[in-house]
């Protein structure tokens, strides 16, 4: 028989490594439980508990990566962003930013009650688990379970355990939605393109990850390099190395910067820039440069 977990508020009890705990709120008579904690730059860790788990950011937006059980993923969270974590997982997180976070405790047998799902249902809300996200009932709904729990009279308790089977239904609500859009998603929507595209042009002369654009996407890494290599046709590696010639050929062709300094205006060392150039000219950018100008474009003349 499986050894059973702690309870969300147990478990930041025992483990050394969670985040800092700034205050609780906990139901008088039932094991329902919220709290606040905040976390610094850095890596943290919650152990596996026997509640189905939300977290919320209710700070400064802040980039992080993480893993909730369903593979490793990266992003960036805005205010009332959340993400879920079924019971019995532990998770880990590496954010760059500090971040104050707010977690909810639904009891799991409560959960599967609400879903007349079974006692062992494992409560895998599939590719909820694999980003965060931003949804207005469920980020209204846990700031009013916060002012909830605060208070003790009937009409708060019946208003808790209202809200909180909304949000459960809630989540398996999003789930199947999620999981219909992935099968039938080929490509990013015109706005995801516009916005990475955009991106990647603004950001030439630096590093620019995966993760980061992503991100924009509010996709994990995989979907989204699928996604975008089925829009572009070429991965996002490869679409950026076009832009970052392209930008070169024009500094090259209207410019007199130095090839140092055009290669730290499209992100490359000057090795690197030669290297690219030529794979992708066929000449290296001073003899690119040499040939047009020694063909400058023809200017008509006026008509007489």
């Amino acid at each position: 028989m499986p050894r059973r977990q702690p309870n969300i508020l147990k478990s930041y009890v025992r483990a050394p490594r969670v985040p800092r705990l700034r205050e609780t709120r906990a139901a008088a008579d039932r094991p329902i439980a919220m709290l606040e904690s905040s976390q610094s730059s850095g890596t943290f860790e919650v152990p596996a508990v026997s509640d189905l788990m939300l977290s919320q950011s209710v700070g400064r937006p802040f980039r992080y990566v993480c893993n909730l059980g369903a593979g490793r993923f990266s992003g960036q969270t805005q205010p009332r962003d959340f993400v879920a974590v079924s019971p019995d997982v532990a998770t880990w997180c590496e954010v760059a930013e500090p971040a104050h976070l707010r977690f909810m405790g639904i009891p799991g047998e409560l959960a599967r009650a609400c879903l007349e799902r079974d006692a062992d249902d494992p409560l895998d809300f599939g590719p909820i688990h694999t980003r965060h996200h931003g949804d207005p009932l469920i980020a209204q709904g846990l700031e009013l379970l916060w002012q909830e729990l605060g208070r003790r009279d009937p009409a708060a308790r019946l208003f808790v355990d209202s809200m909180m089977s909304a949000l459960v239904i809630r989540l398996a609500r999003l789930s199947a939605q999620r999981s219909e859009a992935d099968d039938r998603r080929g490509g990013l929507a015109p706005y995801q393109s516009a916005r990475v595209v955009e991106y990647m042009q603004a950001h030439l002369d630096r590093r620019i990850t995966l993760a980061e654009l992503a991100a924009l996407c509010n996709l994990s890494p995989w979907h989204f390099s699928r996604a975008f290599r089925e829009t572009h046709g070429h991965p996002p590696h490869r679409y950026l190395t076009r832009l970052r010639i392209q930008r070169a050929r024009e500094l090259l062709e209207r410019t007199q910067l130095s090839i140092t300094a055009i290669s730290m205006a499209t992100g490359y060392s000057p090795q690197q820039l030669v290297r690219h150039f030529r794979q992708a000219s066929g000449l290296p950018p001073s003899e690119y440069r040499r040939q047009h100008l020694e063909h400058p474009p023809v200017t008509p003349g006026p008509v007489v």
